[in-house]
C-alpha cells in the first residue's frame, strides 16, 4: 500500500513537472525533440529569437494571432512566440514566459542614394527630411508619455521604453519648414496623405492590433495615430504647422516582402511595429534579370540580396519601443487554479501531503505492531 502511494506521488509530481512554463525547460525540450514545431506571426519574429533556439526547430507561421494560439491549444505546435503578449482571454489556458530578448521596433524608410547606400533613393524620393520630421513627431509623443498611456488603454500590452533618441531635448530635432520640405516629406505635405507600408491585413489581437477592422484598433494603430497627430502640428523655424495629414495603409502579405514599395515611392515608411534587428534579404520585386533589381541584388524570380541587418540597408527612425518577446505553451488542466496561474504551490502541497500521509500510515502501523507484540511504545512506569 505504502509503495503504491509513493508511486502515485511520483506520477503526479512527474506530470506537473513536465509543464513547459519556463524558457530553460522549453529549450531543453527542443534539444531533445528535433523537428518540434514552434509558431510565429512573421519570419521576422522567428529571426528575432532564432539565435537562442536549438537546431532542428521547425518554424510555423500563422497570419492571425488567434490562429497561432489555437494551434498551441490544439497541440499542433508546442509553443508560439509574439513580441508582446497573447490576448488576455487566453491567459488562463497558457503558460507565458519571457524569451529574455528585447525586440526593438521602429519606422523604416528607404535610404538616400550615397556611396554607403548605392541602392538608395534619388533626390526626388529622398527620405532625409521625412526622417527628421518623423523623429521630431515621435520624440514629442514619447516625451508626453502617450506611448505608455496607449499601453494601458490596450492592456495587456507591455512596453519597454528603449528609446535611441532622448526626447527631453527637443532642440536636437531640426524640423524642416513646410515650404522648404523636400523628397517624400514634400509629397506628404502636398497631398495631405502619408502612405504606410504594412503587413496583412491581419488580426494580431485586440491589444497589439486588429487590422481587419476599419479603422484598425489596438496599440500599434493608436501609436501611429499619435505620431501622425504630432506630425500635423509640427512646424519649422517659420512656425507654419504642417497641417492636415491622413493615413493610408499599403497592406501586403507577399513573400518575399515588397520592400521596393519604399524605394519607388508607393509607400513613404513602414508601420511602427517593424522589427529593427531582423534581416533584410532584398527588395522583393519580381524580376526577369539582374537589371530589374537594385544595386547589389540578384534576380532569383524576385530581387534578392545577401542577408544583412535591416539597419544597414534601410533608414530607421528613432526606436519606437522595445518589447519583451514572449513564448507561450499550453497549460494542462492539472496545473490550473482559480487565478489561472502556474501551480508550483500545488505541486509542493501535493508532495508534502503525500509524504505526510505515508509517514502517518507508517507510524500508526508501527504503533499497532508494538501493541500486538506486547511492547507498546507508550508505557506506564
Amino acid at each position: 500500500m505504502i509503495f503504491k502511494l509513493f508511486i502515485g506521488a511520483f506520477l503526479i509530481v512527474n506530470l506537473l513537472a513536465k509543464e513547459l512554463d519556463q524558457l530553460d525547460e522549453l529549450i531543453d525540450y527542443l534539444k531533445k525533440n528535433s523537428g518540434t514545431r514552434i509558431g510565429f506571426l512573421t519570419p521576422s519574429n522567428y529571426a528575432s529569437v532564432k539565435r537562442i533556439l536549438p537546431d532542428g526547430v521547425k518554424p510555423v507561421y500563422a497570419e492571425h494571432e488567434q490562429d497561432l494560439t489555437q494551434m498551441v491549444l490544439n497541440g499542433s505546435i508546442v509553443a508560439a512566440l509574439v513580441s508582446g503578449l497573447p490576448e488576455h482571454k487566453y491567459h488562463d489556458s497558457l503558460h507565458i514566459f519571457s524569451s529574455n530578448l528585447i525586440t526593438m521596433h521602429s519606422f523604416l524608410m528607404a535610404p538616400d542614394l550615397s556611396t554607403d547606400y548605392p541602392h538608395g533613393n534619388s533626390v526626388n524620393l529622398s527620405t532625409f527630411d521625412l526622417s527628421l520630421a518623423i523623429n521630431a513627431a515621435l520624440s514629442k509623443m514619447q516625451l508626453r508619455g502617450i506611448d505608455l498611456q496607449l499601453a494601458i488603454k490596450n492592456a495587456p500590452k507591455e512596453v519597454i521604453q528603449a528609446h535611441t533618441c532622448k526626447e527631453d531635448d527637443q532642440s536636437q530635432f531640426a524640423v524642416p519648414n513646410k515650404k522648404d520640405a523636400t523628397g517624400l516629406l514634400r509629397d506628404i505635405l502636398d497631398n495631405e496623405e502619408i502612405r504606410i507600408l504594412a503587413q496583412g491585413p491581419a488580426d494580431w489581437g485586440i491589444n497589439d492590433g486588429n487590422y481587419l477592422l476599419n479603422p484598425p484598433v489596438g496599440f500599434y494603430p493608436d501609436f501611429l495615430d499619435a505620431v501622425v497627430e504630432e506630425l500635423k502640428n509640427l512646424s519649422g523655424s517659420d512656425k507654419e504647422p504642417y497641417g492636415q495629414i491622413k493615413i493610408k495603409r499599403i497592406f501586403s502579405n507577399m513573400s518575399p516582402f515588397p520592400w521596393y514599395y519604399l524605394f519607388n515611392g508607393t509607400a513613404h515608411l513602414t508601420e511602427p511595429y517593424f522589427i529593427l534587428d531582423a534581416p533584410y534579404s532584398g527588395s522583393g520585386k519580381q524580376c526577369t534579370n539582374d537589371d530589374d533589381c537594385l544595386v547589389g541584388e540578384k534576380c532569383l524570380s524576385y530581387c534578392r540580396h545577401a542577408y544583412r541587418p535591416r539597419y544597414l540597408m534601410l533608414r530607421s527612425s528613432c526606436t519606437c519601443l522595445g518589447t519583451d518577446s514572449k513564448f507561450y505553451t499550453k497549460r494542462s488542466e492539472t496545473s490550473k487554479d482559480s487565478s489561472g496561474s502556474s501551480n508550483a504551490g500545488l505541486l509542493v502541497l501535493i508532495v508534502f501531503l503525500t509524504f505526510f500521509f505515508v509517514g502517518s500510515v507508517g507510524s500508526i502501523g508501527f504503533l499497532i505492531y508494538r501493541e500486538r507484540i506486547g511492547v507498546p511504545v507508550f508505557r506506564k512506569f
